[in-house]
């Protein structure tokens, strides 16, 4: 019986040590979020003479709303509304408050361990998605380029298009990178502690269960 009560003593110090990091996890989650509207996601730069000879990292809330360049100017659109990175974005952020507060209001409430490891659950899974779809801001910015009617220039066909194709170069900024690897760091740490707080629950079910039956 000692042994088992040394067991759940160990058990509620990993759930303990799990739980800040989650908790902490979420927080860093929400400002990798806000911060990429405003940090380089991927560059273009074209041949000498062209519009981009010196190059245009472009910030994240470009790649999701509205593509306009290095400024905006009347009747002319880069690349269009991007729902994919737009969900990436809003999802996450959205899931991680609602499911942080229930998560707090629910903190040192006995008997709450599976409420808490599905809330981690949605906040992993949410995550996750969000960092794989920012990840690809890039892809899904050519993908709206190519879709673009009824702008006064074709950024796709005489900018984007032969960057591409080595006319110089569209690449892919360091910040998505590191949206996905925090992001996987994030979902691991919430995952972690979701099936903890799963197991802790039904350990101490079981030492009741054993008790009952002496």
């Amino acid at each position: 019986m000692e042994q088992e009560k040394n067991k759940i003593g160990v058990i509620k110090t990993f759930v303990r040590i799990t739980t800040i990091a989650s908790l902490i996890s979420g927080l860093v989650m929400l400002i990798l979020l806000v911060l990429f509207n405003f940090s380089g996601v991927f560059t273009i730069k074209t041949l000498p003479g062209t519009k981009y000879e010196n190059g245009f990292t472009y910030p994240g809330w470009q790649s999701i709303f509205f593509g306009m360049g290095e400024m905006m100017i009347q009747g002319y659109t880069e690349f269009g509304f991007d729902i994919y990175t737009c969900l990436g974005l809003f999802i996450p952020f959205i899931a991680i408050i609602v499911c942080s507060i229930i998560y707090l209001n629910n903190l040192k409430k006995k008997g709450t361990n599976r409420k808490k490891a599905i809330l981690d659950f949605v906040m992993a899974g949410t995550i996750l998605f969000g960092s794989i779809m920012l990840f690809n801001c890039d892809n899904f910015s050519i993908l709206m380029a190519s879709q673009v009617e009824g702008s006064y220039q074709s950024y796709y066909n005489e900018y984007l298009l032969p960057a591409l194709n080595g006319e110089v170069s569209f690449t892919k900024e360091i910040y998505p990178y590191l949206i996905l690897v925090f992001g996987i760091l994030f979902t691991l740490i919430k995952t972690a502690n979701g099936g903890l707080l799963i197991y802790q629950k039904k350990y101490a079910l079981k030492l009741k269960k054993a008790k009952e039956t002496k």
